[in-house]
């Protein structure tokens, strides 16, 4: 059976693993009574005469053969070592791309090129097969694109520095185990986010479509029934700029080598070893600010970051609240209170104190940043200030000159890109006085309202509080 034509490059994926997974009636044209076949063609014997030559290699190399035709840019269709026209015509357009004769059939020669030429495009971008042991997961990355990690929850982010590209490995157990509801879930369009293909199957599902102005391509697959835990799910999710078509071809490699649940070994001991991930060093989570002896209030919870630490201990979460966004942490870290806590509205003149980190490991630094209030549409759920403030800003207080408390940064709806190392001006969205009041009355944390203080300039605000202010990591 071959893939359809016409359909586009992650189309083409979606029906290719379908037919590769034994697809239904729909995607096939049976007759109950064949009439008798008319003589072929001579355009059908050249066909089945390059299929021959094709289906007389090895497996090793029809798919070798693909997926090079990937890399060249010449095949957008399943790696599955099966010859159709997809295939054919993949290679008659290679052939003439060289200048050769277009006979449909690679010979010996033009495979040795065609291999050299994928392993210089691999290497280029450092494409490795990787296993993960956190998830499960074994797939292909382009590590030097994707060259920062991330501990998201139960999960493995591969990710550009910038943040605009970003590979999502996952693994779900349990009751959120449930392919039907995840399916539902992922493929149903929302507020900036267009789902345009997507097929479902008992085993596996296929989504993708564009988000805020990335492509994104997901695929989520059952275990086998004979696997130790058969509820299990595992998945990835590539997201990349829509206006980076020389990516799709890299997307396509990375979509052909995802394996699910592996059964056989890497190629080699040596290449297992350079290709386990290893696990994600502790990294900037977010800011805190302590609010109680032990006890700081921060905007991250315990699904993004499981296992926070302050100042090298240990922390636990004490109270969350989903609607506000909201988290209280606990630690054995040394920091006074300030007693009790000024609460104030948001004003026109603000500082915020906030931890940065330039990567994974690094020692947060903080950082005193002027932040200003941007006016309020019906369609903002939060209030939105505007301020330069690194990636991970969550939980960063809000001060006003008279020292008081005015809001605390939420979790950014994006990532915050960088241009030559900077985080330029940008809206942030903020949890108000009167949630964290809320807050933390029912945290029995002492609170009081403004006391009319002289305003003070940005550096006094930061020297006053900056014993307060801590860095969350993430281990």
């Amino acid at each position: 059976m071959r893939i359809l034509e016409g359909r586009g490059l992650w189309s083409a994926l979606l029906i290719g693993a379908a037919l590769a997974a034994g697809a239904e009636t729909a995607l096939a044209v049976q007759a109950a009574s064949p009439p008798p076949a008319p003589a072929a063609s001579a355009t059908d014997q050249v066909f089945e005469s390059q299929k021959t030559a094709y289906d007389a290699l090895s497996e090793s190399d029809r798919r070798a053969i693909q997926e090079a035709l990937v890399w060249t840019g010449d095949y957008n269709g399943v790696v599955d070592g099966a010859f159709g026209k997809r295939t054919r015509d993949s290679i008659l357009a290679y052939q003439a791309s060289i200048k050769t004769p277009t006979t449909g059939v690679i010979d010996a020669a033009q495979l040795a090129s065609l291999v050299a030429t994928v392993d210089k495009a691999k290497a280029a971008v450092k494409f490795q097969i990787v296993a993960d042991d956190k998830t499960g997961v074994r797939i292909g990355a382009p590590l030097k694109l994707l060259d920062k990690r991330a501990g998201p929850g139960a999960g493995t982010r591969l990710m550009s520095a910038d943040g605009a590209t970003t590979l999502d490995l996952a693994a779900v157990g349990g009751a959120e185990a449930n392919l039907a509801a995840l399916y539902a879930r992922l493929s149903a369009d929302a507020p900036g986010r267009k789902v345009t293909l997507k097929l479902s199957r008992p085993e596996y599902f296929v989504v993708s479509g564009e988000e805020g102005g990335r492509k994104f391509y997901a695929r989520y697959a059952k275990a086998p029934a004979t696997w130790p835990d058969p509820s299990l799910i595992r998945s990835f999710t590539l997201a990349y700029s829509a206006q980076s078509t020389s990516f799709d071809r890299i997307g396509l490699a990375i979509a052909n080598s995802f394996d699910p649940f592996p059964t056989t070994p890497l190629a080699n001991a040596a290449t297992a070893a350079a290709a386990k991930l290893a696990p994600p060093k502790p990294a900037l989570a977010a800011s805190g600010l302590v609010v109680a002896v032990g006890e700081a209030l921060t905007a991250i919870d315990s699904a993004e970051c499981p296992r926070p630490s302050i100042e090298g201990k240990a922390a636990k979460y004490l109270r969350e609240d989903k609607q506000s966004g909201l988290s209280l942490i606990g630690a054995g870290f040394a920091q006074n209170a300030a007693s009790p806590l000024v609460l104030g509205p948001i004003g026109d003149d603000l500082v915020a104190l906030t931890y940065a980190a330039d990567e994974a490991g690094a020692k947060p630094a903080l950082e005193v940043a002027a932040i200003a209030p941007l006016a309020q549409t019906k369609e903002d759920a939060r209030p939105l200030l505007v301020a330069s403030l690194p990636q991970n800003a969550a939980g960063s207080p809000v001060f006003d000159r008279g020292g008081a408390l005015v809001a605390i940064v939420a979790r950014p709806a994006v990532e915050a890109k960088t241009v030559a190392g900077v985080t330029p001006l940008a809206p942030h969205p903020v949890i108000a006085a009167a949630d964290i009041e809320r807050f933390l009355t029912g945290a029995d944390i002492a609170i009081a309202k403004p006391n009319g203080t002289t305003a003070s300039v940005a550096g006094r605000i930061a020297a006053d509080k900056r014993a307060l202010v801590v860095a969350i990591v993430c281990n």
